[in-house]
């Protein structure tokens, strides 16, 4: 009440509505909850008419200068309310009465308990959106199904769910937007994963049914995290889906990925953090959600010894999980006695403990995986080994071997109706150069590869050598176009980079050059398309090796052929990178046996 200043009397009118009569002592908790949360939340919008902002929003994300968007349409400056010294006696009143009137009439209804209405039901507001009506809104737009519900004696909330979300409009992927509300979401259809479950969210809600917005910060092997929905069944479980894509009970992005951390957001303060935030890397300052890791993955609890080498007057212990050469803050824990505390942490990742202070990140002990049984197998390096590096990331050979039955012709005929075969490749050992002596020692002016059948050429490089062993260049001739218009077109063929490639727009293509004037091929080199994480000849790669505390790095060399030599230390981590293209892959590697291994292990 102090908070609202001279927006209190909004705040006791709500609470004075609901204590006149006994009978609704159920609807002034619901008020209290509100209130009592209310603090920290906030609009966040444009003081304009909506059609100037939907059309805004629209070319938001393809437009190059969005101020100029902005002054264009003479949006002025974002503008904050917060909802403590703004929100409406009206506004909240008639927000609790619509949430109590579909839980009460809904059937499911009284499967649903108090605590789940008011956390699943009953808020508001979702994000930062701007405030309306939109349970009425809502109401009206799934009116039909509404009214259906209430005639179907053994619709469940999950059926009613699946219901609504195979109504709700395919939202087209787009970013960059801030929090929308249901008028905005509906209107403009663009957004990602958490626009998708906003979506969900205001339109199940709106209908008595109890659904969540679920979320994971980091996925473990990426820089970005997934937002998507859960809805209440009967018996209190959570079943996910993704709102405005799959349905409930269907596989979506949430089952089929492993997790370290999956959280709910609540309406609620679950925790308080406001007095350790500094202390808290910002990926883990928010304290309205709460540990649902559980309901979605294989988990642990894990202690660790407190490293002596390691040590810091830190309260707080966090997990973060790698990607390239950083790592991601994903779980808080404790610091008690001589040990380091966390609960639930997902299975089959890969974590490094950290402390943060003062907003550096310092290691608290070495990288370990955690397996699928909950045992920590630490990566401390140790004696030097000796290994071989044919790869900076994991095969993907997908493309590799459509060159296969693909056949080298020479022609004195531009047409080619004189073609004849000069090579015809019958195997691909991997993603590396191979190279072919040509027996035909005619004289050839146009040469080509042609592709097998609907394999779309899908080469990376191609030589011709002459008679003194020389590279012959000439005019790129060939099938034009690409596939989907791409910039996989035929002068990658010969552009020297092993990580293009000609991806045909035909099913029957060819590349190849016009020599100028007729001569002897006596061998060709071919590259498949490739995944271009691989080891290529007078390519620079740098080796790296967490120390404990940093990436450290312990070499470059130069290729010769495909495959490198390293001396490094052992039981360590490592990753390579291609220091000509500036490739690298997102999680490290080990080395067992003398043979790489990526994870997950």
């Amino acid at each position: 009440m102090k908070q609202a200043g001279s927006n209190r009397g909004e705040l006791e009118k709500v609470l004075k509505h609901y204590s006149r009569n006994p009978a609704d002592s159920l609807k002034l908790r619901a008020a209290e909850f509100l209130i009592v949360n209310m603090p920290g939340k906030y609009s966040a919008y444009y003081d304009a008419p909506w059609n100037d902002v939907a059309t805004v929003r629209l070319r938001w994300t393809s437009s190059s200068d969005k101020q100029l968007v902005v002054d264009t349409y003479k949006l002025g400056n974002p503008i904050r309310k917060d909802d403590v010294t703004h929100i409406t006696a009206e506004y909240l009143i008639n927000n609790i009465e619509l949430a109590f009137k579909v839980w009460q009439e809904q059937l499911w209804g009284k499967y649903i308990p108090f605590d789940i209405f008011c956390e699943e039901i009953l808020p508001y507001r979702l994000n930062t959106e701007p405030l309306e009506n939109w349970r009425e809104k809502a109401l009206a737009s799934f009116n039909d199904l509404n009214l259906s519900f209430k005639k179907d004696s053994i619709i469940s909330p999950v059926k009613a769910c699946i219901q609504v979300n195979s109504k709700l409009p395919r939202i087209r992927i787009d970013k960059d937007f801030p929090p929308m509300n249901f008028s905005q979401l509906m209107a403009s259809t663009r957004g990602d994963c958490g626009e998708m479950a906003a979506l969900a969210v205001f339109s199940m809600r709106a209908l008595g049914i109890p659904v969540t917005v679920d979320y994971t910060p980091f996925w473990p092997d990426r820089k970005n995290g997934h937002t998507w929905n859960s809805v209440c069944d009967t018996s209190g479980v959570h079943v996910s889906f993704m709102g405005a894509e799959t349905n409930p009970g269907n596989p979506h992005q949430a089952t089929k990925n492993p997790f370290s951390k999956a959280l709910r957001r609540t309406f609620a303060k679950q925790n308080d953090l406001d007095a350790e935030e500094l202390n808290f890397p910002p990926a883990l300052r928010d304290a309205y959600s709460k540990d649902v890791t559980t309901e979605y993955a294989s988990c642990s609890d894990v202690k660790i010894p407190l490293a002596k080498n390691f040590l810091t007057e830190a309260k707080y212990v966090f997990l973060s999980t790698p990607y390239e050469m950083e790592w991601n803050n994903v779980a808080w824990g404790v610091i008690e006695h001589d040990s380091l505390r966390f609960s639930s942490v997902g299975k089959k990742v890969l974590y490094l403990p950290v402390y943060y202070q003062d907003e550096k990140v310092t290691a608290a002990d070495y990288p370990f995986w955690l397996d699928k049984n909950g045992h920590c197998r630490f990566f401390k390096p140790d004696t030097i080994q000796s290994f071989s590096i044919t790869r900076i990331a994991p095969p993907d050979n997908f493309f590799l071997y459509r060159m296969i039955n693909g056949r080298f012709e020479g022609a004195n005929k531009e047409d080619f109706s004189d073609a004849k075969l000069l090579y015809t490749v019958k195997k691909i050992d991997g993603p590396w150069y191979h190279t072919s002596d040509v027996k035909n020692r005619s004289k050839y002016r146009y040469v080509r590869y042609v592709s097998p059948p609907r394999a779309k050429c899908n080469v990376a490089e191609i030589r011709f050598f002459g008679q003194t062993g020389e590279k012959l260049r000439g005019k790129i001739i060939g099938t034009t176009g690409s596939w989907e218009n791409s910039s996989s077109t035929r002068d990658k063929v010969f552009d020297g980079d092993p990580t293009t490639f000609f991806d045909a727009a035909n099913e029957d293509s060819w590349v190849g050059l016009d020599l100028g004037e007729p001569q002897t091929i006596t061998k060709v080199r071919y590259l498949s398309r490739n995944d271009g994480y691989s080891i290529y000849e007078d390519h620079v790669y740098e080796l790296f090796y967490w120390n404990g505390k940093n990436w450290q790095s312990l070499v470059k060399k130069t290729a010769e052929d495909h495959i490198i030599q390293y001396d490094a230390p052992a039981n360590a981590l490592y990753i390579i990178k291609n220091t000509t293209n500036g490739k690298i892959y997102r999680l490290p590697f080990i080395v067992e046996n003398g043979e790489q291994k990526w994870f997950p292990l």
